[in-house]
């Protein structure tokens, strides 16, 4: 009886030993299958890259300003937004190519106090996007466009019916697109 219970035990111990090495081997070519595609880097002179940004017919690439010009003009956007916010102001300053632009003022409109402001806490960074030069309508002038993606420490502050004054603070994104004629 010892005897057939030590030979079971020694079966069993083969049997799993035999299995473990089923799922390491298994497990090989699973590792092999997370390795990602390396993609090209696109650089000045090289083919286009998918996915960056292209400007408009006709518009030429130019040198970046200097970062002193984008951030006064940044700031003065962002005071701007931070002044037209939960106003019906707010919707003349979004882009009409702004994805669902109604339904965030509407959002404002039901879902935020009508008492709350928006108070910009700091600018943590401010970076081109891209910068181009077109032709104006008229045809008369040119007119730069740059796109700037600025994050902000911001803070909603409203009161509240039961709890008092209230301070909700966050991280965001603006990305504005600033236009000047030369």
């Amino acid at each position: 009886m010892l005897l057939h219970v030590l030979a079971m035990n020694r079966a069993l111990s083969i049997a799993s030993l035999a299995a473990a090495a089923v799922l390491a081997l298994a497990a090989v070519p699973a590792l092999a299958q997370e390795s990602r595609p390396f993609n090209p880097i696109g650089r000045p002179g090289g083919a286009a890259v998918p996915g960056a940004p292209v400007a408009a017919t006709g518009s030429a690439p130019i040198a970046p300003p200097p970062p002193s010009a984008v951030r006064a003009t940044v700031n003065k956007s962002i005071q701007k937004l931070a002044d037209a916010w939960n106003t019906p102001e707010l919707r003349k300053l979004l882009s009409p190519t702004y994805y669902d632009r109604d339904r965030v003022g509407d959002a404002l409109v039901s879902k935020v106090p009508r008492d709350a402001t928006l108070r910009v806490l700091g600018v943590e960074s401010i970076q081109v996007l891209a910068q181009y030069t077109q032709p104006t309508t008229d045809g008369m002038e040119q007119e730069v466009i740059t796109k700037v993606s600025v994050t902000l420490r911001t803070q909603v502050e409203f009161n509240d019916p039961v709890l008092g004054f209230q301070r909700r603070e966050g991280l965001n994104e603006a990305i504005f697109t600033l236009k000047e004629i030369r």
